[in-house]
Parts: structure tokens; sequence; C-alpha cells
């Protein structure tokens, strides 16, 4: 980085990857930068990032007056889009996957109905002396 750079991104101009705008705006999600940016009319550089992760670069300044604006509570900001907000935690943290208890209600009555025939059917040939007619019954 040259002396010129280094004075323009003292001066709050340049051009401020994803990562950079995420550690002045810590009280933005990751991935709400970009709509955040957007609602607050921050400026945005088409150029490639130089991080090739193909996100916008975003203006120096304008990200600098936002975070003031941040600060203040002025900016355009959901509350979901905050890192410092109840959506956020419950999003960040989830909870254990919910389990549905098994049970024997209503629902399952015509499917233990069916699989009760099916189990007496078997049982009543299995213990038949005459087996009901086999195949070599039905060649004679």
């Amino acid at each position: 980085m040259g002396a010129a750079d280094e004075q323009d991104l003292e001066d709050g101009e340049g051009w401020l990857t994803k990562a950079e705008v995420r550690e002045i705006w810590p009280q933005i999600r990751p991935s709400s930068i970009r709509s955040v940016a957007r609602a607050n009319s921050v400026r945005t550089s088409a150029a490639p990032s130089p991080d090739l992760t193909r996100e916008p670069t975003y203006h120096a300044a304008d990200v600098r007056h936002v975070a003031a604006r941040i600060a203040r509570g002025e900016a355009d900001v959901a509350p979901w889009q905050r890192a410092d907000s109840d959506a956020a935690r419950d999003d960040a943290t989830p909870g254990p996957p919910v389990r549905q208890p098994v049970s024997w209600g209503p629902e399952n009555v015509p499917g233990l109905i069916l699989l009760a025939i099916i189990v007496g059917l078997i049982l009543w040939g299995l213990t038949s002396p005459d087996n009901h007619g086999t195949v070599t019954d039905f060649v004679r």
C-alpha cells in the first residue's frame, strides 16, 4: 500500500472489503452487510474484491458515516439484521432438534388394524395342520 493509498484511508476515502466492514460494523450480522449497505446508500465498487470472493468493495467514507449512524440508532437497520438483537441470538444458537413423540392416536388406527390382520393371517397359516390347500393338493 502506497503513501497515497494510506492517506486516502485516513481521510475516509478508499474501498473496504466485507471483512473490513464487519470490523467497523460489529453490530451488523455478516449475512446482512450487503443489504444494510444498500439500505443506507453506501457506495459499492464493481471492481472485483481483492480477496477474490466476488463480494463488492464498500466506500470507506460511507461505511464510517453509516457506522456513526448505527451507533446513534439512526441507520436503516432491521432488528433481525443486528448481531446484538434477540432474533440474531436465536438464529446463532439453534436448539436441539425437536423430536415428535410417538403416539398411538387416532391417525394410526387404520395402520394398526391392517397390521393386526396381516399378523393374524400369518399366524393362522402357520398353525393350521393341513396348511389349507397347498400347491400339491392343487396339482392332483
